[in-house]
């Protein structure tokens, strides 16, 4: 797929670069955005296209995207289990994402396991539409313009490295994801086995 992205006119680049960026940004999870930011990297050195175009194009789509995305998680919503109806449209969930959505929007650009339940919660949740337009388009800024730019300037290598990194990096976050479900899941059938209100869900 590379190398057929490398033989393409840097006008299709680009919008393959939009397209890949715009169904990640809506919280597709497997889509490979990082391939027209390698085929990007030689276009900008052959002299072909230009490190700012390909922010540009890779920015407004995830941008674009995630914007679609917070738009389908309110009708969305209903075709889930209803479970995640209720956390999606608790006081608890509300507060979250008053008090840390707008991190957890621009972590969630970057992060691919944050980017769809960020994303989806948003939505359904009622964060408000201009903080989320706002967050948003920093978050889809930080994510294409630090990847291309890394990208650009050292090359593949620089995916290596990360990889590494990662993988090192990864049984110490699945312990501490374990340690936290556990602690939440004690925390949950203790609350569970106190008499109290249900807890209701936020007027639409």
């Amino acid at each position: 797929m590379l190398a057929w992205l490398d033989s393409l006119h840097p006008f299709w680049l680009h919008c393959s670069s939009f397209v890949l960026m715009f169904l990640e940004g809506m919280g597709i999870p497997g889509i490979p955005g990082i391939l027209p930011m390698l085929a990007l990297s030689e276009s900008i050195h052959a002299g072909h296209t230009t490190l700012w175009e390909a922010l540009l194009s890779g920015t407004l789509g995830n941008w674009l995207g995630s914007l679609v995305g917070y738009r389908l998680a309110a009708s969305l919503l209903v075709r889930l289990p209803q479970s995640w109806q209720r956390l999606a449209r608790s006081q608890r969930t509300a507060r979250l994402m008053a008090r840390y959505g707008g991190l957890l929007v621009v972590i969630s650009r970057t992060i691919g396991s944050l980017r769809t339940p960020v994303t989806l919660y948003a939505g359904a949740s009622g964060y408000a539409w201009p903080a989320y337009l706002a967050w948003s388009a920093v978050g889809a800024a930080v994510h294409v313009g630090v990847w291309q730019t890394l990208i650009w300037r050292f090359g593949p290598s620089i995916l290596e490295e990360f990889e590494q990194v990662q993988g090192q990096a990864l049984p110490y976050l699945i312990g501490a994801v374990l340690v936290v479900a556990a602690l939440a899941w004690w925390r949950w059938k203790r609350r569970a086995a106190l008499p109290a209100e249900p807890e209701e869900g936020l007027e639409s």
